[in-house]
C-alpha cells in the first residue's frame, strides 16, 4: 500500500470520527470521549500544520 493510500485512509478514519461527533452533538446525546478528543485536537494540529489536504468529494 502507497502512503497516500494509507494517509487517505486515516483521514477517512479521522473525517468519520468527526462526523460522529458532531452527530451526536447536535442530538446531544453524550459528551465526547477523551480519545474523540484527543483525535480531535490531533487532526487540528495536522491541518494547521499543513500535513492534511481536505478534498471536497
Amino acid at each position: 500500500m502507497t502512503e497516500i493510500e494509507k494517509e487517505i485512509i486515516q483521514i477517512k478514519f479521522l473525517l468519520e470520527k468527526i462526523e460522529g461527533i458532531i452527530d451526536s452533538r447536535l442530538i446531544g446525546e453524550e459528551d465526547p470521549e477523551v480519545d474523540e478528543i484527543k483525535e480531535i485536537i490531533d487532526f487540528e494540529r495536522r491541518k494547521k500544520a499543513g500535513e492534511l489536504e481536505l478534498n471536497e468529494i
